[in-house]
């Protein structure tokens, strides 16, 4: 076995450094000043002339680009990728025999002389290699090669010209298609983060004042938009309007099913309802069904939506409460070591998939010092690089490490997912909504 010595040809670096540097090109006009600049390194330098057919009636044709034996450009120079309208269309000359043929043609003896078209710019070349570049099986560009010899080119260069020009012109379009793509990209991005932004505004801009209570929260999204979504509903009004600090409360937490725009699309329709809700509910079932015949009603497909209402009176600490399908909340006893006890005593189907779905109702009566803590199921579905999921127990333990101060449990679950996560990026949004009674409860306040 033997191996070609090449240390000696000179061609093979430029042609190495021509494909990576065409392998990094991000632009069109950056692949073409690449290869002409290789070009003229490997064979001398040599005019350019670019035409192109593309949606033009036949025999119409523009020139996008004519560049000199050095590279310089001859024409004013304009992108024919996002500016192709402002590039003039022509007809007949010389070039428009060229396009007619719709064939490679090699002339010597060139005489390109007061041309209706380019008049006397190529009078200096005396040969000429046409090349047609295909694009879905069309000959939409040409490529142009002018010599001021007045026989250089060979059937042979020929061959190797229209590979070479057509995998360059393959090369053009890719970039062209992943150009489109980061600006169709950017565009996403930006309406989805106007989303983003929008969606927040749905969500609380501070905690309510609710009697004797102290209440904190955490959203984190698994994209720039996500579908969980809490929220603090007052029962009773003032006289001026604002809400009763004394009165009963809504508290709700909620997940739509799927990620991104559409999840938070869902999140803002759950939004309208209950903030169009036609009446004082008698409870939070009723609450729910009314929610769930309305999603119903709006056919939002495959998507769904798990939800837990509760409503608190602040007088007699009773929190009654329904769960469409979402995790039991967990109160926490007071002090760190202190017992953590599911609310899993009803649950049913989530909104949006059955019309008629009856909900029930449960009652618990808060305790001074306990903290009603709310979640959604990217908490403890977070998952570990091994595959294993934070789950119920993971968010029991955090819990019971930890005061019950709302933002200690906040960090408490905060540290324990991030230690169970181990630099796994989270596949879900993660919600957290904490309500602790003061433990000198809300008499004589």
């Amino acid at each position: 076995m033997r191996s070609l010595d090449i240390s000696g040809n000179t061609r093979i670096p430029i042609l190495m450094e021509l494909v990576g540097a065409l392998s990094r090109a991000e632009d069109p006009q950056e692949v073409l000043r690449i290869f002409t600049r290789a070009m003229v390194r490997l064979n001398g330098p040599r005019g350019y002339v670019s035409l192109s057919t593309r949606g033009l009636r036949p025999g119409e044709y523009r020139i996008t680009r004519m560049l000199s034996d050095e590279g310089e450009a001859t024409i004013d120079s304009v992108d024919p990728w996002s500016s192709r309208e402002a590039i003039p269309v022509h007809t007949g000359g010389f070039f428009g025999e060229i396009i007619r043929q719709a064939y490679p043609e090699v002339i010597h003896d060139l005489a390109i002389r007061d041309d209706p078209v380019v008049g006397n710019r190529l009078s200096d070349y005396r040969s000429l290699m046409a090349v047609p570049i295909f694009d879905n099986g069309e000959p939409l560009n040409w490529a142009i090669f002018l010599l001021n010899d007045p026989a250089p080119f060979t059937v042979q260069g020929l061959e190797e010209t229209i590979l070479r020009t057509n995998l360059v012109g393959g090369t053009v379009r890719k970039v062209l298609a992943l150009r489109e793509l980061r600006e169709a990209n950017r565009r996403i991005e930006r309406e989805v983060e106007q989303i983003s932004r929008i969606q927040r505004t749905l969500l609380p801009e501070k905690m309510p004042d609710v009697r004797g209570l102290t209440i904190a929260a955490s959203y984190e999204t698994f994209s720039q938009a996500g579908g969980d979504y809490y929220d603090f509903l007052p029962m009773r009004l003032r006289e001026d309007g604002t809400p009763d600090p004394d009165g009963p409360w809504g508290i709700l937490i909620a997940d739509a099913s799927g990620h991104g725009p559409a999840a938070a699309v869902v999140m803002a329709m759950l939004h309208a309802i209950l903030h169009a809700y036609p009446s004082m509910p008698k409870g939070p079932a009723e609450v729910l069904e009314h929610t769930n015949r309305q999603l119903c009603a709006k056919r939002i497909e495959s998507s769904c939506v798990t939800a837990f209402f509760a409503i608190y009176d602040p007088k007699s600490r009773e929190l009654r409460y329904a769960s469409a399908g979402h995790n039991p909340p967990l109160v926490k006893s007071p002090g760190s070591g202190g017992a953590v006890v599911r609310l899993d005593e009803v649950g049913s189907v989530p909104l949006g998939v059955m019309e008629e779905t009856i909900y029930e109702e449960a009652t618990v009566t808060l305790g001074k010092g306990q903290s009603l803590v709310l979640y959604t199921d990217g908490i403890v579905e977070a998952s570990c690089p091994g595959g294993d999921m934070f789950g119920v127990a993971g968010l029991e333990l955090a819990l019971t490490a930890c005061t019950g101060e709302p933002q200690c449990v906040i960090g408490s679950i905060a540290d324990a997912l991030r230690c169970h996560e181990a630099d796994v990026k989270p596949s879900d949004d993660q919600t957290l909504v904490i309500l602790r009674l003061d433990e000198e409860g809300t008499e004589g306040k």
